[in-house]
């Protein structure tokens, strides 16, 4: 029997790399070879094509990147501060890439790739059920937990991918603003510049 000269994880996480720089139509099987160093046979033996990468590369992500993000929703605390720590978690980071690496997929493949489709639905639903959890420990908001969950998880998909061209002082201002929109249905005022 043949022994794995590479971690499978490793491979995933380049890939991670490659596909948010490159976006998956960018990158061909040779640049995940090259970029791997894995050869295309053991590529396909373990994924079996590159869309198999993606899906494993998603599930990484997932469970490397987002799970501790998650946990930011079950603190203790005042509610918008913790929904502003969810969101800013993902914008905020010191890795090169910043937003979720779901919402960037979805945004390329999501109408064209089912399984892509069923993994971001699958991640934003969970998404959302953490906000309701939440939601739904504030009694001032009970009643309105569920709707105020899917307006809160819309706001995450739109965040993830508009404050990426902001200042961090942009940024900030516009997930408070988003928030207290949904939860208290006010405006915040925009800091001067």
């Amino acid at each position: 029997m043949r022994y794995k000269e590479y971690n499978v994880n490793s491979v995933l996480e380049k890939c991670i790399q490659l596909f948010w720089e490159n976006g998956f139509r960018g990158c061909s099987v040779n640049d995940i070879v090259k970029a791997t160093g894995v050869n295309r046979f053991s590529l396909y033996h373990e994924f079996e094509n590159k869309e198999g990468i993606l899906y494993n590369a998603l599930r990484l992500y997932k469970l490397r990147y987002c799970e501790d993000k998650f946990m930011l929703l079950k603190r203790e605390g005042p509610l918008e501060e913790a929904l502003k720590q969810f969101y800013l978690s993902f914008l905020n980071d010191e890795s090169p890439h910043q937003g979720c690496f779901f919402i960037l997929i979805g945004t390329e493949l999501a109408d064209e790739d089912p399984e892509i489709k069923k993994l971001v639905k699958n991640y934003l639903e969970e998404i959302e059920n953490l906000f309701a959890e939440r939601l739904l420990q504030e009694e001032r908001i009970m009643e309105n937990a569920k709707l105020y969950a899917r307006h809160l998880s819309g706001l995450f998909c739109t965040s993830m991918s508009f404050c990426l061209i902001q200042t961090e002082a942009q940024k900030q201002y516009h997930i408070a603003n988003g928030i207290d929109l949904i939860i208290n249905k006010k405006i915040v005022h925009a800091p001067s510049t």
